[in-house]
């Protein structure tokens, strides 16, 4: 029974992402469908593995999932594209409330 639950858990924490995997597949939906973004979602995956983000840096993603929504009636992929986006989803260095006119 120990067996049995310890291997349940093993495929639970499994399936779980991090917030930075959580906000690559979200940046991911933008490049297409298909083979394209399946592509996307692993090299996310992948260079997460390969980097082994800290808990700050997790931390950073955390926060970055909060602020990376378009707004309401706005097309998210566009929305990416532009300054407060970019800002907004860590995709530059700048801050958020400076471009986006909060």
């Amino acid at each position: 029974m120990r067996r049995l639950a310890a291997l349940l858990l093993a495929l639970a924490l499994a399936g779980c992402s991090s917030p930075c995997q959580e906000l690559g597949d979200r940046l991911c939906r933008c490049v297409g469908v298909g083979t394209t973004r399946d592509n996307c979602e692993r090299q996310v995956k992948e260079r997460l593995k390969d980097l082994d983000p800290s808990s700050d840096v997790q931390d950073l993603c955390d926060a970055k999932l909060g602020t990376c929504g378009a707004p309401e009636g706005a097309d998210f992929c566009d929305w990416t594209l532009t300054a407060c986006g970019k800002a907004s989803c860590g995709l530059s260095v700048e801050d958020p409330a400076a471009v986006c006119g909060e």
